[in-house]
């Protein structure tokens, strides 16, 4: 320990990169608990469907949806989850936000939440990791 001063002297751009390093586990960390939802992958997802009895929701545009959507999946645009005309029937089921591109799915999360949808989770990189995966569309 007496030596631990000099060290840090001696070392200063390690202890700058690791304090750097831990500021943004932390920041991602927390960003990620206060959005309230939950990443995952085309498997995770299944499995939630599958196991859980969850839905996806599909915030694209109609046009993009009937273009082409997972099966069973809801059509939400996110245009109803910012003027606040989006409902559920069924709120306690978990439900797996489809977002455009990966992006979007912020607001979806805070109105399902106020809606009173517990579990929220959101699948990473939206329909083109379904795609990307081979799993099967409809249209």
């Amino acid at each position: 320990m007496e030596n631990f001063g000099e060290f840090v002297v001696n070392h200063w751009v390690l202890w700058t990169l690791f304090f750097g390093l831990l500021a943004l586990i932390v920041g991602s960390t927390i960003s990620a608990g206060l959005g309230g939802g939950i990443t995952v992958n085309t498997t995770e997802a299944i499995q939630i469907v599958n196991h859980k009895k969850g839905f996806f929701i599909d915030i694209r545009t109609k046009v993009a949806f009937e273009k082409e959507h997972i099966a069973d999946s809801l059509n939400m645009p996110l245009s109803t989850f910012t003027d606040g005309s989006a409902t559920l029937k069924d709120k306690s089921k978990p439900a797996i936000i489809v977002p455009i591109m990966g992006q979007g799915s912020t607001a979806v999360v805070k109105h399902l939440q106020a809606l009173g949808v517990s579990d929220i989770y959101i699948l990473k990189g939206g329909l083109n990791t379904w795609k990307e995966a081979k799993l099967p569309l409809f249209s």
